[in-house]
């Protein structure tokens, strides 16, 4: 979903806010930021998480904006409880330190739509820089709202099979080298989901793009390293991309997978740099499609805009095969919503069962068989 969709999203009332955060300066700024947006009403503001909770429980607001690090209750530990007490889209406000960009993925895993890094100081003037971003994503969250729960549920299993939308036969299974996969909005538990339920012996290399403010893929990759078997890391340059390793491009930085002799690795570059998204979706999908055609799986997740959508057509027309999140599952249908227009999706599938369709792809390994235990 792009930026025009969610604005579209006309509402007869505006969208009412919550902010909490226990620096008085914000408490004071984010109001008046948000509110040079006509759309958009801030309904009250809290200093604590026990505060928050309070306020959620009373006020009933559409969206929260909640700082990470806060006295008497933290922002980690109101958003668990709001979510299960009256689950209200939250965006989460955090430093860019190691600490509180760990505590940052965490309320990801929680059941935040979103996080917004903070200026570099309490009292800082470039407070402003943030507006635009912060208006967006509170339009964001609210377009999101009536997806929240579906995004949350469980695995379960026998989960309806996916809807494929078109009639021709998939490329029958052969080696598959590479699994590239991009996400941006909604992503980091997603990706958690889908790579926990992979087996340690997975006989491929994954390369993953995932939208994320700069300072927060060290944190993402160590969360999703300790939710599953494979080895999870953020990517340097020239890395190797082997089986069983899972890459994540760092952020800020272009990430496109290159042969070099019989070996792949992934090149780590600042060009080109009037692309919007570092790293993008579509340089990494355009690269694998050249490097791997057919060796290659494509998969398309929950995010705003249309990166991706181009970059993964391509690896379908080199008869790779292309996976797309479906719609009920997505907490922001964007990205898959623009590759499928596309004509660049062989498979739609909810989030439970694409790990099972990626195994399908390989040879002998099928997904159903995994579904079932098999695969260990």
């Amino acid at each position: 979903m792009n930026s025009g969709l969610i604005k579209s999203e006309s509402v007869q009332r505006p969208i009412r806010v919550l902010v909490v955060d226990d620096s008085a300066f914000l408490r004071r700024t984010l109001p008046n930021l948000l509110e040079t947006d006509p759309g958009i009403r801030v309904i009250g503001t809290a200093e604590n998480g026990a505060e928050a909770i309070r306020m959620v429980n009373v006020l009933r607001p559409d969206v929260v904006t909640m700082d990470v690090v806060m006295p008497v209750m933290d922002g980690l530990a109101a958003l668990k409880q709001i979510m299960q007490e009256m689950p209200t889209p939250v965006l989460m406000l955090s430093h860019t330190t190691y600490e509180n960009a760990r505590q940052t993925v965490d309320a990801l895993s929680c059941g935040a739509v979103d996080f917004i890094p903070k200026p570099s100081g309490s009292v800082s003037l470039d407070i402003a820089t943030i507006r635009k971003t912060l208006i967006e994503k509170v339009r964001m969250a609210y377009a999101s709202r009536h997806t929240l729960d579906a995004c949350r549920t469980q695995a379960v299993p026998g989960l309806k099979a996916e809807r494929r939308i078109d009639s021709q036969a998939l490329p029958r299974p052969i080696a598959r080298e590479i699994v590239a996969i991009a996400a941006s909005t909604g992503g980091p538990p997603a990706l958690e989901k889908v790579l926990a339920a992979l087996p340690k012996r997975f006989p491929a290399g994954i390369v993953i793009v995932q939208h994320i403010a700069q300072g927060f893929s060290e944190a993402l990759a160590d969360k999703l390293n300790s939710a599953c078997a494979l080895t999870v890391k953020v990517a340097g340059h020239l890395e190797p991309i082997q089986p069983g390793t899972v890459l994540l491009a760092p952020s800020g930085r272009q990430a496109a997978v290159k042969r070099i002799g019989r070996s792949l690795h992934l090149v780590l570059s600042d060009e080109p740099r009037d692309i919007l998204y570092k790293p993008s979706a579509n340089i990494l999908f355009s690269s694998v499609a050249a490097a791997c055609g057919p060796g290659a799986v494509g998969v398309i997740m929950t995010g705003m805009g249309s990166d991706g959508a181009q970059g993964i057509r391509q690896i379908r027309e080199c008869n790779g095969t292309t996976i797309a999140q479906d719609e009920a599952t997505s907490l922001i249908f964007g990205m898959p919503k623009a590759a499928i227009a596309l004509d660049a999706i062989n498979i739609v599938s909810p989030l439970e069962r694409i790990p099972y369709e990626i195994m399908n792809t390989i040879p002998s390994q099928g997904g159903e068989d995994f579904l079932n235990g098999a695969m260990t």
